[in-house]
Formats: C-alpha cells, structure tokens, sequence
C-alpha cells in the first residue's frame, strides 16, 4: 500500500511538474518610431522604467529596442520584441554617439536630456497589441545643466 501512496505521488508531481520558478508576467507587443530633427533616427535605444508595471525581479528587465534605419522598434522583456508587461512607464532614451559598431564610447547624443533623472516621455501598456505614437526629438546643443530647466531642444 505504501509503494502506490508513494508512486502515485511521484507521478502526481511529474504530470504537475516541479517547476519552484515564479509565473511569467504576462506581455503585449510594443512598437514605435523616433525621429530626430524629424527624420528617422538609427540606433536609440529605448528603454521602459516601470512607474506601476512590474519591475524586476518579477520581470528579467526593463522592456527595451532599438530603433533601425526607418527610426521603428519594438520592445521585448523576456526575448528580444516580444513586448511589455501591462502599466504605465517612463520612457527612458540613450543614443551613442559612436561613429560606426566598432567604436565604443558613453557619450549620448541627446546630451542627457532623455535619462531617467530627466525624461518626461512616457507611455502606457494595454492588453494587446500597442503602437506608440511617434516620438519627435528636436536637435539638442546643450545639455540639461548648461542649459537650466529650458525645454529640451530650445535651449
């Protein structure tokens, strides 16, 4: 009697599965595009800063993309576009100023005015499937600190 007790709990848990990992939040597709000085800009990377989403380590990472040639993308969490958890975030934007793949350098080419210290862009993340509307980035010459409390790209 004991031997079956203890063989139908053995297959109880394999069939169950012994899975101690938390559940997956779940994601919705996310998509957008940026244009800089209103032409496409290559190679921001975006990220998404939970304000009241999951953050981690409920979730890997922060949702994030990269814009392409036509300024688009789409952010993933778990896997590379496979989109963002449900709630509100603060969008957060970095752009290298590096010369080509080869070349490695901190400077961003929207001086600062996009971190999470100072961005004021900010998007929300419904069940289904999202598209952002276009995010227009005017040129920037100065950074925040040289230029006060100005509005960035008329300073």
């Amino acid at each position: 009697m004991r031997v079956s007790i203890a063989l139908g709990l053995a297959v109880a848990l394999a069939v169950t599965g012994c899975d101690s990992s938390p559940p997956k939040v779940p994601v919705h597709p996310v998509s957008g595009q940026i244009l800089y000085d209103g032409k496409p800009a290559v190679g921001i990377e975006v990220f998404l800063y939970p304000t009241s989403a999951p953050t981690v380590p409920e979730i890997p990472a922060h949702p994030h993309g990269t814009t392409g040639p036509d300024g688009r993308f789409t952010l993933g969490t778990y896997a590379e576009s496979d989109g963002a958890p449900e709630g509100g975030y603060q969008v957060v934007l970095y752009w290298s100023a590096a010369k080509s793949e080869d070349e490695e350098t901190k400077e961003d080419r929207l001086l600062g005015w996009y971190t999470v210290a100072r961005s004021k862009l900010t998007a929300t993340v419904k069940p289904g499937s999202n598209e952002l509307p276009p995010i227009q980035l005017p040129v920037m010459k100065l950074p925040p600190s040289a230029a006060g409390t100005g509005i960035p790209g008329r300073n």
